[in-house]
Formats: C-alpha cells, sequence, structure tokens
C-alpha cells in the first residue's frame, strides 16, 4: 500500500491578506488625470495594488457623488486629500 504524502505547506500564510482596510468608500485610479479603468469605483486596497502596477503617473482618487478627489495613501493606510495649492 502506498504511503499517504502530506498536504504541502504554505511558505507565507499571510499571502493575500490586505493591510489596507476597506472604509466603505469608493477609489479610481488615474494616470496623468485620466480614469484607468472603468466602473463606479473600487475599494481603497484594490486602488493601491492597481496604482503600484502601473509603471509610472498612475494615482488615485475618491469618488465623492461623481466627482473625483485626487490623494494618497498615508503611513495609516487611510486616504488623504491632496490639498489645493
Amino acid at each position: 500500500m502506498a504511503e499517504k504524502k502530506k498536504n504541502a505547506k504554505m511558505a507565507n500564510r499571510n499571502v493575500g491578506v490586505e493591510t489596507i482596510k476597506d472604509d466603505g468608500d469608493k477609489y479610481v485610479v488615474l494616470r496623468n488625470g485620466a480614469q484607468v479603468y472603468s466602473g463606479k469605483g473600487v475599494a481603497l486596497a484594490e486602488a493601491v495594488r492597481l496604482a503600484t502596477s502601473l509603471q509610472e503617473g498612475a494615482g488615485i482618487a475618491k469618488v465623492e457623488g461623481g466627482e473625483w478627489t485626487p490623494g494618497t495613501v498615508d503611513e495609516n493606510n487611510e486616504f488623504v486629500a491632496f490639498q489645493a495649492a
């Protein structure tokens, strides 16, 4: 009778764990001021993931009543809107 093999263990059990919590708001990915992906917006963690996958000129914006508020994610993993000059 053949030996029963054990399942392989994952090298990193935290793969896929989000460090940015969903705040319930929707965000879009911008590149040079234009929306990159169509749709009504995605969660903050997904917007950050998509923006960092682009090579350059990418950012995120919060969707507020059909308008975009460009910003960034701070060290606390929260969205911070850019201040007007």
